[in-house]
This record gives structure tokens, C-alpha cells and sequence, in this order.
């Protein structure tokens, strides 16, 4: 039976706000008071999702970096939409394996349509825990099932069963008996123990001290009377795929933790752009560094036939000066040739460089003792990949961009691995 507090809180439902990344939004002050108090959601209130400032008596939020539904108050919720037309941002994150920040406890719809990702038990770990710890307060489901090991003369007796099987045969003393028993080895509760299990051996592999492990142990004692899957994992997730479509709502407790469990059983990830019917925690994504590490994937796996090795830049930093001071310079992406550096990018979530980044690049180069360089930036329709110039020392400096709306993400991928390698050999003539 739902609390006082929870049927409030489900009275509430949030107004959402929609607006681009690095964009003001405006509120009234009185919009995020609650009892006279200036009231901001504990989840992001601390997380740089949102910058906030005060201007003639309204708050004055700047979106940053960050993409997603972002809760602010019970009552007011902002959804951040990419400024660059993208087509598939799941495929973008699956590849560069940047992992998102899921709010739990905040939903959102998600189309029902899944890509293939690693790290799955990271994102929605946290929320299948609290979903069968809700569970386990309340109960587990239970059904009849039929007993494997049915006893003999025990049970309904099945007249129909008994003639067709036997006594049109001929046989007199053989009947048929149905035996069923009131069991919590139902797929729901079968999908929670796999899908737990999963998430505790990813922890134990990656992050074995992390508290999670703890409560999943403990859960999985509660279930130690559901039978552990023998069968494919394929058949469970379809049976689990049908299941989890209908939940009556006396069981809207199971609705959230056996979609995150369908997700974590085949690895998969939502569609994030397109807004659907299946809730879920809403991911919040940092598409900068979700971007830098996409290219930076992408260009590995096509310029490594030619004998092209892609690294990051950020991980091993070179210093700014040959005495080997405190500065630094980080690239995002170095390409490498035979153990020497050939060129270097820089990648730039962003319509246009500003003469500042400009300026950066040159320091690289120079840091580097690379004559070629330049930026990614995604496709705005008027711009195309070009040659910027050169420097009086020689430097010669790129613009590349990338479509991050083509239709054909690998098509796309193969177009802007070519231009880098045109851009290396210094031919001007890009796709």
C-alpha cells in the first residue's frame, strides 16, 4: 500500500522545459521555492549539470555541456536537447565508451529501440538494486507452477487427459493428474536474479569494493528459493520481452527494475534522442567527451590498416617547454606513425573554433614538434573540410569536420578517415 508521501509525489507530475546545450532559461524564483525555501534537486544540484545566477528576481540557468532530462524541483524538470543535429547519439556513446550518468529514481521515456553497449551494469546497476529492494520490502511474486517431481495419486485430476491417454486405450488403472504448487520461480523474479548476478560479477571484475556487491549479495539471498535460468539466455529474454510489456498495475513496483534488467541481460542501451513509452533512469550525457572519444574510436579502427597508430593525447600529456617545466599540453586526438607523431587533432564540440582554440592547437604543435594540425568539429551545413593555412614557421593548420547526422554512421566514418589521411599526406582535395 503506497504512503501518503508517495501518492503526493505522484500527484506531481513536472513540468519540463525544453532548450539547447550552452542556452539561458529563465525561471521564476517562486517556481523552485517549497515551504519558503529555495528548493533544488539533491541529484544535480552539485553536479555542474546546470549553471544558475540570480537577475531581477528570477534564477537564470545556463546549460552546459551536458544533455538529458535534468530534474530541478519536483515541479520543474529541464530537457536538454544536443545544438548538433545528431542521428543515433546511443551509437555515438556505445562507441566511445563514455559512460552516462543515469539519475536514479527520475524516469523518462525512452523509444524502444536498443543498441549494443559494454558497461550496461555501470549505468543501470544502481537502479535495478533499488527496484529489488523495493521488491523484496513488499513481497516477491508468486504463481502456480507445475511441480517437475509430481508426486503419484496427488493433485486435479484430469478427466480428459486420463481418457485420451489411457483409457481409450484400453489401460484401466493409469490416470493423469495436474500438480501444481504456488512458486516464486516466475520469469520476473528469474530476470531479477540473472540480471543481479550479471551486475555483481561486472562489479567484482571492475570494482569489487564498490558497496553494490554488498546489497546484491544480500538480495540474491532473498532469492535463493527462484531457480536459477539452465536454459539460453536468448529464451529468457524473450519470454522476459513479453512479460515485461504487460505488468497488471498491483505489480507497478516491477515495472522499472525488469526493464533495467532487460536492458542489463543483453547489454543494451536506449535510444536517447526520441522520447517513448519505456521508463527508465534518465541519462544525462557529457556529448563533449562523448564526441573527442567517438572520433578518436572511429579514426583507431580505420587508419590502423595503414599502419597508423590513434592515441589520447590527455593521457600522456607532453610539456609546453624542452626544460620541462610544470605546463603541459594535452591534445585530444595524436596520430602516430612509426613511434613518430605525424599530426595531431583537436576535437571541438562546437560550430565554429574560437581564435583562442586556434591558438591552443599552435601551442601543441609546437609542444609536439608537429607541422600538422588541426580541428574536428561537427558538419553545420555550410562549412566543409578545409585547408586554414600556414604559419611563417610552417605550421600548416586543418579544419575537418564531421556529419553527425548522416544516415550511414560507418559510411560517414570512412569519409572522414580518408580526409584524415588526405590531410596527413597533404592533399587539399577532401570528400
Amino acid at each position: 500500500m503506497l504512503s501518503s508521501r508517495d501518492l503526493k509525489a505522484r500527484a506531481v507530475i513536472p513540468e519540463i522545459v525544453e532548450c539547447e546545450e550552452f542556452t539561458e532559461l529563465a525561471v521564476r524564483l517562486g517556481s523552485l521555492m517549497e515551504d519558503g525555501e529555495l528548493k533544488i534537486d539533491e541529484r544535480i544540484a552539485s553536479k555542474g549539470y546546470l549553471m544558475a545566477t540570480m537577475s531581477g528576481g528570477q534564477i537564470v540557468f545556463r546549460t552546459t555541456r551536458f544533455v538529458g532530462t535534468i530534474p530541478v524541483t519536483p515541479k520543474l524538470s529541464v530537457k536538454v536537447t544536443p545544438r548538433a543535429s545528431i542521428a543515433n547519439l546511443s551509437y555515438m556513446l556505445v562507441r566511445s565508451g563514455v559512460i552516462p550518468t543515469a539519475v536514479n529514481g527520475f524516469t523518462r521515456g525512452y523509444m524502444p529501440r536498443f543498441v549494443a553497449a559494454d558497461n550496461v551494469e555501470k549505468i543501470y546497476g544502481r537502479s535495478l538494486v533499488d527496484g529489488a529492494k523495493l521488491i523484496a520490502k513488499r513481497g516477491f511474486m508468486k504463481s502456480y507452477v507445475r511441480n517437475p517431481n509430481t508426486p503419484p495419486w496427488r493433485g486435479r485430476f484430469l478427466a480428459s487427459e486420463t481418457v485420451r491417454r489411457h483409457a481409450s486405450k484400453g489401460v484401466r488403472y493409469r490416470h493423469e493428474f495436474d500438480h501444481s504448487i504456488l512458486s516464486p520461480t516466475v520469469i520476473e523474479n528469474i530476470s531479477l536474479k540473472e540480471a543481479l548476478k550479471q551486475v555483481r560479477t561486472w562489479y567484482l571484475a571492475n570494482d569489487k569494493k564498490n558497496a553494490i556487491v554488498k546489497e546484491i549479495n544480500t538480495l540474491l539471498h532473498d532469492l535463493w528459493t527462484v531457480a536459477d535460468w539452465e536454459s539460453p539466455r536468448a529464451d529468457l529474454v524473450s519470454q522476459l520481452a513479453r512479460k515485461v510489456r504487460g505488468i497488471p498495475p498491483q505489480l507497478s513496483h516491477y515495472r522499472d527494475p525488469l526493464w533495467s534488467a532487460f536492458l542489463i541481460l543483453q547489454s543494451m542501451l536506449p535510444e536517447v534522442v526520441f522520447d517513448g513509452y519505456v521508463k527508465l533512469d534518465s541519462l544525462i550525457i557529457d556529448v563533449s567527451a562523448v564526441f573527442e572519444a567517438f572520433i578518436r574510436r572511429e579514426l583507431a579502427d580505420r587508419l590502423a590498416p595503414y599502419g597508423y597508430k590513434v592515441e589520447d593525447g590527455t593521457k600522456k600529456p607532453c610539456d609546453l617547454f624542452v626544460e620541462g617545466s610544470v605546463y603541459s599540453v594535452h591534445p585530444d586526438i595524436v596520430i602516430r606513425k612509426d613511434d613518430e607523431v605525424v599530426t595531431l587533432l583537436d576535437a571541438k564540440y562546437k560550430t565554429d573554433p574560437k581564435e583562442q582554440d586556434r591558438y591552443e592547437v599552435l601551442s601543441f604543435m609546437d609542444a609536439m614538434n608537429v607541422s600538422i594540425g588541426g580541428f574536428v568539429c561537427p558538419a553545420n551545413g555550410v562549412d566543409t573540410s578545409r585547408f586554414l593555412g600556414s604559419t611563417a614557421a610552417g605550421k600548416k593548420m586543418f579544419g575537418l569536420r564531421y556529419d553527425l547526422a548522416a544516415k550511414d554512421p560507418n559510411a560517414e566514418a570512412d569519409r572522414f578517415s580518408a580526409n584524415v589521411i588526405k590531410m596527413i599526406e597533404g592533399n587539399y582535395d577532401f570528400f
